[in-house]
């Protein structure tokens, strides 16, 4: 059996992960049915070192994850530390097949001529489009200057670097396929291919669409100023909604105080950070999944798993958000940060809560026909067979 080296950022094992994390997984998981999967991650906040699951084996590097300028001066830091720890485990195992989540496997990607394998990048977002939402969230400020000589390495060197000595670079939306190729200025974009992300259809549901009482609308991921709850809550103070924000993050104490000051208590209950099982459950007792983020992202999995059980969806036009629904049919686009434009969407399904069947529809047709896991994962099979056989 082939071998496969996947290196990330973070896993599902940790407390901090979030929806890049839960595809990954999705992909490692399927992955490992025709492969074997060993994946390398920074240990972060967990205690063992190695995780083994069938075919997965899962290595914690004690690294921390700083990229910096100096990053390749420490041996702590994960650049020395990565190469460092797969370089013994290559002697072992060499690998067919080295993936990289994003730049997570850039210290190997540079020595790449020490390893005789191929290189597969999957690429969630590009340098301009992090720094974009910097600005976004914190506007003209320290922390915007601060990581100002950073993004100008990534921009101009790192990630132009990264791309080129990839041998096949999988980009999850078009919107960061098209921005990738510009930023890293490629004049052949033949090693470039879209692959959406896919969600697991559960194929036997149907849904009861109730159009009397409150709008049920429901916020699902990160609880951060930068994913536009602040936004979000502002927009509903008039509405006669009733909103469930479902995760956790630095910004859930601010919320839940904001929603306390404006009096919203009636309006908004703070779940927390759920499973996914409970998450189904809330998607199915929803009318409408609302995604009012101000981070320029490659494709959020929100979007496609609210499609996935009949929610409409209200998204910022912002990122790779275009590619996941249809504006006008399966949900809508708005400004990012337009308060007003989000609150008359959110009050479109309130006035005409018969368009609440007709665009869930929608969504649930798009997610079967164009976000399937497994429509992803034979797309991902086709790419890696190319690259090993």
């Amino acid at each position: 059996m082939k071998k496969i080296a996947i290196i990330v950022k973070n896993t599902t094992f940790s407390k901090s992960y979030g929806g890049l994390e839960v595809h990954t997984k999705a992909l490692i998981d399927l992955l490992a049915k025709d492969f074997e999967v060993d994946i390398f991650s920074p240990k972060r906040d967990l205690k063992n070192s190695e995780i083994k699951e069938g075919n997965k084996k899962y290595f914690f590097i004690d690294s921390q994850y700083k990229t910096g300028l100096l990053s390749d001066f420490n041996k702590k830091y994960w650049n020395q530390g990565l190469y460092n720890f797969f370089k013994s485990r290559y002697e072992e195992r060499k690998y067919n097949l080295v993936i990289s989540i994003s730049s997570a496997g850039y210290p190997l990607l540079r020595k790449k001529e020490e390893f005789s394998c191929k290189f597969l990048t999957v690429s969630h977002g590009t340098a301009l489009s992090e720094y974009i939402s910097l600005y976004n969230e914190k506007g003209v400020s320290f922390l915007l200057l601060i990581n100002t000589p950073y993004f100008l390495y990534n921009f101009f060197f790192k990630q132009k670097e990264f791309i080129d000595l990839s041998d096949f670079i999988v980009c999850v939306s078009d919107y960061v396929k098209n921005n990738l190729i510009k930023e890293t200025r490629q004049s052949n974009s033949s090693k470039f291919i879209t692959i959406f992300n896919g969600v697991k259809i559960e194929e036997n549901f149907t849904k009861n669409f109730i159009t009397t009482g409150k709008l049920n609308i429901v916020f699902s991921g990160r609880v951060e100023t930068s994913k536009g709850i602040f936004v979000l809550l502002d927009s509903i103070k008039d509405l006669d909604v009733n909103l469930v924000v479902a995760g956790d993050g630095t910004a859930l104490e601010n919320a839940k105080k904001y929603v306390l000051d404006n009096k919203l208590s009636e309006k908004v209950t703070f779940l927390g950070r759920l499973t996914i099982e409970n998450l189904k459950i809330v998607y199915k007792d929803s009318d409408v999944l609302v995604v009012p983020s101000l981070r320029v992202e490659g494709f959020p999995m929100s979007i496609i798993e609210g499609m996935s059980y009949y929610l409409p969806v209200i998204a910022s036009k912002i990122g790779g958000n275009a590619d996941s629904l249809n504006d006008n049919k399966s949900g809508f686009l708005v400004n990012p940060g337009d308060t007003e434009g989000l609150r008359e969407k959110i009050d479109f399904f309130n006035k005409y809560p018969e368009k609440i069947r007709e665009f869930g529809i929608n969504a649930r047709n798009l997610a079967v026909q164009r976000f399937s896991l497994q429509g992803m994962i034979e797309e991902y099979l086709i790419v890696i067979n190319k690259l090993i056989k």
